[in-house]
């Protein structure tokens, strides 16, 4: 009896695991269909591009001067500071002038004089010279008083000669700002004793600017003047500013082997300023190369790439890029003339993706 309990177990066990049979209700399911997807594209094709030649420089005043002392004194006045706006002819420092001004006095007086004594020479030769005539006196005797004019007469052209220059040394008291620009340093303060030829403050002009690059003697051929430069600095990394070939060096550096050229910026807001760092590009002209929109480019990470579409498949290529104008993008490698690009690919766009051609550009 107990071996029949057993046979009867196995067989209710193995009856559960068995398969159930498929019913009439019961279907295999169909063959899922890939999904294309729809894609916008347009044909590489060669477009006139600009050339750019990448240069690194420093900006520096259209003027710049450490202005000096042609007189000697003690400053008893100093209406500058660091940063003050000055116009041409604005003072700077003020001398003590107690010993210009007495000088001066001193030589006007002693202008007076000797005019006063041509006066008088004049006046004497003109009154013996009918005399002369008329044999009243001697030839000697008048050629006495002509002698005695000359005399007086270079007389006065020496005292008046020192009255200019004691009026010079008057006006040198008085240091004034030979161009307009910007105070960057003053060097002399209230007080001080300051010599001929002593620097007494740094004056910039910064309403324009120059842009010194060291062009390559490699493009020496390309560059002319009048080319267009552009530029960014440091302090304002987000803004690009412009300038203009005005000046090219005559000979080349032997040691670097390159040329210094300079551009003109014009800086009417003075936010610009002399000595800042700049990197900038020299225009050199258009040249015809393989380009695709912007939009076709996609950025991971150090990977510039862009979709082609082939038989009917997205294919993900890998590019080195050039320069970009506009809406329009360079490829130096990569993509071949020719080639449906897609335009603007979406983010589920991947490398052998079934696609759908929507439209071509």
């Amino acid at each position: 009896m107990k071996t029949l309990y057993l046979f009867l177990a196995s067989l209710a066990l193995l009856s559960a695991c068995s398969p159930k049979p498929v019913t009439s209700s019961q279907s295999i399911p169909a063959h899922v269909e890939e999904v294309a997807l729809n894609v916008v594209t347009v044909k590489a094709e060669e477009k006139a591009m600009p050339r750019y030649l990448r240069v690194t420089g420093q900006l520096k005043g259209a003027q710049e001067a450490l202005v000096a002392a042609d007189a000697a004194g003690k400053v008893v006045a100093a209406p500058i500071e660091r940063g003050s706006v000055v116009k041409t002819g604005d003072v700077l420092l003020k001398l003590d002038d107690r010993t210009a001004v007495l000088s001066l006095k001193e030589a006007e007086a002693s202008v007076a004089e000797a005019a006063a004594k041509f006066a008088r020479a004049h006046d004497e030769l003109n009154r013996n010279e009918p005399l002369a005539k008329s044999n009243a006196i001697s030839g000697t005797s008048l050629q006495g008083f002509k002698t005695d004019l000359a005399a007086a007469e270079a007389n006065l052209a020496v005292v008046s000669a020192r009255r200019d220059l004691a009026r010079k040394s008057l006006d040198d008291t008085t240091i004034k700002a030979p161009f307009s620009g910007i105070v960057a340093e003053r060097l002399i303060s209230l007080g001080e004793y300051v010599g001929n030829n002593s620097q007494v403050a740094n004056l910039v002009a910064t309403d324009k600017l120059r842009l010194v690059v060291n062009v390559p003697e490699t493009s020496l051929g390309k560059i002319k003047a009048g080319q267009s430069i552009s530029f960014i600095v440091p302090a304002f990394p987000k803004e690009t500013f412009v300038g203009e070939v005005k000046y090219i060096g005559a000979s080349v550096r032997e040691s670097a082997r390159d040329l210094i050229i300079e551009a003109e910026v014009q800086n009417q807001d003075g936010r610009l300023l002399p000595h800042m760092f700049a990197e900038g590009k020299l225009t050199l002209g258009d040249e015809k190369c393989l380009t695709v929109p912007t939009s076709a480019l996609r950025v991971d990470g150090s990977n510039r790439k862009v979709f082609v579409v082939q038989e009917g498949r997205i294919v993900e290529r890998l590019v080195e890029v050039g320069e970009a104008k506009g809406n329009l993008l360079e490829i130096r490698r990569g993509v071949t003339n020719g080639e449906e690009v897609v335009v603007t690919p979406s983010a589920e766009t991947s490398d052998g993706m079934k696609v759908n051609l929507t439209a071509k550009l």
